[in-house]
């Protein structure tokens, strides 16, 4: 008879830190950009994370600065230092959450009572506007979402729309399960390797919304109660989500709706408010919109925002342009226009 296995040797040991961030160095980070000039650095950096005005200290250090990144399925993952003293000043909003962990040195903020210290992680949320001091050996790997992605994500967890707007705790301590969950969520992004075929969008993409569900997750935010809630829906509210996903783009009526899922339309529109959050219409309304966002994403696309529109049943293009607005924080044409700073692969 083979002998028990203790208790504690059945798992493996938590990785460390300093294990989980050896293997960032691996795999996908390329070096993106080095520059000594402050008005280069300003420039390039604007592009990635949103206007900010930089401004460097002395000290007897000189400008240094790198940053080594990746793109995958929309998100940024980047590692910058500057090499001396410098202040980025954030004037508007920039449309992105930025996850940040140091690594070295610090960082103080207008809005923290006291600096950041190596181990330590933060987010900016896409409307923040704030300052950042940097200190000469400041080195930080930030992970960049888009707010459209981000929102996606947690209305999937949710299984309904948002009912008010996103917010996560600023600041996590070192040796957190929040920090702990930030680092494991960039090792395996920067540890997937890059496949050279067409389907590795499906794997990064599924990939992207596990990193995404894991930060919602562990990251303090106000809606962490409504994700303890279970999420099963009723079979007439279910068959009628079904049947929205299957019909969008053909605009059913809500009567066709309630018809295929067996119910009244009065009982169907207080399931919809009850369990989704929304009405039937506001429901639809949204699926299409999502459909349309996703096509604008969609890589290798020749497409225009007026098609894929028409094609969702969008025919009134300035009111939609203001719907896409409102649920994604940009205008349709510059999800179109988005791409990736590094090419895949």
């Amino acid at each position: 008879m083979a002998a028990a296995v203790p208790p504690e040797s059945r798992f493996a040991p938590e990785p460390s830190a300093d294990e989980l961030e050896a293997v960032l160095a691996d795999r996908r980070f390329v070096s993106l950009f080095e520059t000594r000039e402050p008005e280069h650095a300003e420039a390039f950096l604007s592009r990635v994370y949103g206007p900010h005005a930089l401004t460097l200290g002395g000290g007897g250090h000189t400008l240094n600065m790198r940053l080594r990144a990746f793109e995958f399925a929309h998100l940024h993952l980047g590692e910058v230092r500057y090499g001396q003293p410098a202040v980025a000043s954030m004037s508007q909003a920039h449309g992105h959450w930025v996850f940040s962990y140091l690594r070295s040195g610090s960082v103080a903020t207008d809005v923290q009572p006291r600096p950041y210290v190596p181990g330590e992680a933060a987010v900016m949320a896409p409307d923040s506007v704030q300052q950042l001091r940097m200190s000469a050996d400041m080195e930080m790997r930030n992970l960049r979402v888009g707010q459209s992605e981000m929102l996606a994500a947690c209305r999937s967890l949710l299984g309904s729309d948002l009912a008010h707007p996103l917010r996560f705790d600023e600041r996590v301590p070192a040796h957190s399960p929040q920090t702990a969950a930030l680092l494991r969520v960039m090792t395996h992004l920067a540890a997937t390797p890059a496949y050279a075929l067409a389907a590795a969008s499906r794997l990064e993409g599924s990939l992207r919304d596990a990193a995404l569900f894991e930060i919602l997750l562990a990251w303090p935010n106000n809606y962490a109660h409504h994700l303890e809630q279970p999420a099963a829906l009723p079979l007439s509210t279910r068959r009628a989500r079904d049947y929205i996903h299957a019909h969008a783009a053909e605009l059913p009526s809500i009567g066709d709706i309630a018809a295929a899922a067996g119910v009244g339309v009065r009982a169907l529109a207080r399931g919809f408010e009850k369990h989704l959050g929304v009405s039937p219409q506001r429901y639809l309304q949204q699926y299409r919109l999502d459909r349309v966002h996703e096509a604008l994403l969609a890589p290798g696309g020749e497409t225009t925002v007026t098609e894929v529109a028409v094609q969702w049943g969008f025919l009134q293009l300035g009111s939609f342009a203001a719907r896409y607005r409102e649920r994604f924080g940009e205008s349709p044409s510059q999800t179109l226009r988005r791409s990736p700073l590094i090419p895949p692969g």
